[in-house]
């Protein structure tokens, strides 16, 4: 299995070259991978455009509103979503541009058999480990790594978000209008943030009050739609943002400490080994792309 790398963008469906830079692109058989930074600035939503091929997306920095085939959600780097051909796809930048994302193109074959049947969403979460192979592939892209490692992470993280497929979940048991209220409060919390540190280091108190809700409330709401605490989508996030800020390049992680709201730095390692399974240094070094 072979992996062939171009530094030439396509434009698509979505106009992701008038978007953003397309580099460090990985093709492999059956399956294509294109890294795209996003420039777009409108913070209502564009489009209609329509997908034309089986995707999985998986962001890996700042955030945005998706609506797929009528389902709206926002995503941030702590997941992403799935398309089919044919869905209507509209996007909406409400924090401003500059998401990065990775776009994973495969066959009707392969998508069925990773995520055979409709999905309970579009939206899915991974895990730290997962994003950790994801981040990890890229740069083994980078460093122009011998093709076979390339096709082999590739299928390891695929399998990864199959496994992972379907975390976010509908606020079962709400009443139709309190059910979307919900929806709306907790894709206003994922946007703050989604924002980066400024957002991240907010008390939650401080959250609530930007999204209009009490600390209770937004406690309670959050948890019921997503499945998990204000606190661990939080740390996911911060984890999310240190990790970038590796893969980017920045090795200092007493600064990454600071920037993300931790204690220090160890209190960042205890968090980080947690949330991914390795360290920060352990991943700065593993990411590096310099070699």
């Amino acid at each position: 299995m072979g992996v062939r790398r171009t530094g030439r963008p396509r434009r698509d469906e979505a106009g992701r070259e008038r978007r953003g830079a397309l580099r460090g692109l990985i093709s492999t058989t059956g399956i294509t991978v294109r890294d795209i930074l996003c420039h777009e600035d409108r913070t209502g939503f564009g489009g209609p455009g329509a997908a034309d091929g089986y995707t999985v997306v998986l962001t890996r920095a700042g955030g945005y509103l998706r609506r797929i085939a009528g389902e709206e959600f926002f995503v941030d780097p702590g997941g992403g979503y799935l398309t089919r051909p044919g869905d209507e796809l509209r996007v909406a930048h409400p924090i401003g541009p500059g998401d990065r994302s990775t776009e994973i193109r495969i066959g009707a074959g392969l998508f069925a058999d990773r995520f055979d049947g409709p999905p309970p969403s579009r939206r899915f979460t991974v895990t730290g480990a997962t994003d950790v192979r994801h981040r990890a592939l890229l740069a083994a892209a980078r460093r122009g790594a011998d093709p076979f490692e390339p096709a082999d992470r590739l299928h390891a993280l695929l399998d990864g978000v199959a496994g992972s497929a379907g975390h976010w979940r509908a606020d079962t048991g709400a009443r139709p209008a309190a059910a979307a209220a919900h929806a709306r409060l907790v894709r206003d919390t994922c946007a703050v943030l989604a924002g980066g540190p400024p957002g991240l280091r907010l008390s939650l108190d401080e959250l609530a009050r930007t999204v209009g809700a009490s600390p209770h409330h937004l406690s309670r709401v959050f948890r019921a739609v997503t499945g998990t605490t204000v606190t661990r989508y939080r740390n996911d996030l911060r984890i999310r943002g240190v990790l970038h800020a590796l893969e980017e390049g920045e090795d200092s992680l007493r600064v990454l400490s600071y920037a993300y709201g931790f204690a220090d730095q160890a209190h960042l390692t205890r968090v980080c080994r947690s949330r991914t399974g390795h360290a920060p240094s352990a991943v700065r070094r593993f990411l590096a792309d310099r070699a």
